[in-house]
């Protein structure tokens, strides 16, 4: 199975500027539609004839933005998808596409702020912008580079492509061939979590890994340390998958709980189901070192625990009724 690494975040909900927050995997249902809706666009105005591909949400499915090259390079057309609707988003007037083809990302105390950047043709003083997207609208604000200067930056890859035209209208082909190669870039390595685990005010140390910068964490750790309050749930196997039993007091199977890091990391998509009381569900899962982790908030919305994030101190807050 080729190996991939998708986000999935436990903190808050946030703009740019806050912890991100994750979905569920990304299937490739937003390949094809992305390669329609640039066609139609690129055949409206052939001269609006580059994209920038950018997960600004991490949701797994990037943004796309449609523009011209040049100082004049304004932006035609921004969109994504949203379950299996293709949404517009509306695009700032004060940039340049150019400014969403270079992007930098920094992280101030758990939060993220995401920065593009205009480079002047006759000029170097370069103009930085902050990138905030509420719901379906882009701003775009004007920072100095000292704003973000003092800040850890992170590792982030988006995509741009250009020539898509034969003959001056948008070729399929080329247009396929960037989507489907947006992925690829965008393969990140896991790294052992810094964030503290609270459950119920009290402070575990829980082997997760930072993906993305996201954490995950076993699922069987997770029902260990919840398996004596309101929160229980079992997990259990059958031959398509894992099943979980909200309700259920979860049965020990041994080294729970057990620190489990390595020198090398093993990491694929899991590739079964998860059930919830049999029924198949849409979460996602990763096989990280034959171990199964998930993302918390996925488990919190089956067996019914609220969780939230303390940025001042890192740590994953989980409380049961």
């Amino acid at each position: 199975m080729k190996k991939k690494i998708l986000s999935i975040a436990i903190g808050a909900a946030m703009l740019f500027t806050a912890n991100i927050t994750g979905t569920a995997a990304a299937n490739d249902s937003w390949r094809d539609a992305f390669v329609t809706r640039i066609m139609k666009q690129m055949s409206t105005d052939p001269s609006y004839n580059r994209v920038a591909l950018t997960d600004l949400d991490k949701n797994g499915i990037p943004e796309a933005f449609i523009y011209r090259d040049g100082l004049d390079g304004g932006i035609s057309a921004g969109f994504t998808m949203t379950g299996n609707t293709i949404t517009s988003i509306d695009v700032p007037s004060n940039i340049i596409g150019e400014c969403l083809a270079d992007i930098d990302v920094y992280i101030k105390n758990g939060n993220y702020i995401f920065v593009g950047k205009e480079v002047p043709r006759y000029s170097s003083v370069i103009a930085y912008y902050k990138l905030v997207l509420t719901g379906n609208t882009l701003e775009a604000v004007k920072i100095s580079k000292s704003d973000v200067s003092p800040y850890e930056s992170v590792q982030y890859v988006d995509m741009v492509g250009k020539n898509f035209l034969t003959d001056g209208y948008p070729n399929r082909t080329k247009i396929s061939a960037f989507i489907d190669s947006y992925e690829k870039v965008n393969t990140l390595t896991a790294e052992p979590s810094t964030a503290k685990l609270s459950v119920n005010g009290n402070i575990y140390d829980l082997t997760g890994y930072n993906v993305n910068y996201a954490n995950y964490y076993k699922i069987r750790d997770i029902a260990m340390l919840l398996r004596a309050t309101s929160a229980k749930f079992e997990v259990a196997w059958n031959e398509n998958g894992i099943s979980l039993l909200p309700g259920s007091k979860y049965t020990v199977v041994g080294n729970e709980l057990s620190p489990d890091y390595s020198n090398s990391l093993d990491i694929s998509e899991y590739s079964g189901i998860i059930y919830v009381n049999d029924a198949p569900t849409d979460f996602a899962a990763y096989t990280i070192n034959e171990s199964t982790y998930m993302q918390i908030r996925d488990i919190a919305s089956i067996a019914g625990f609220n969780v939230d994030w303390d940025g001042a101190t890192q740590t994953i807050i989980i409380t049961t009724n």
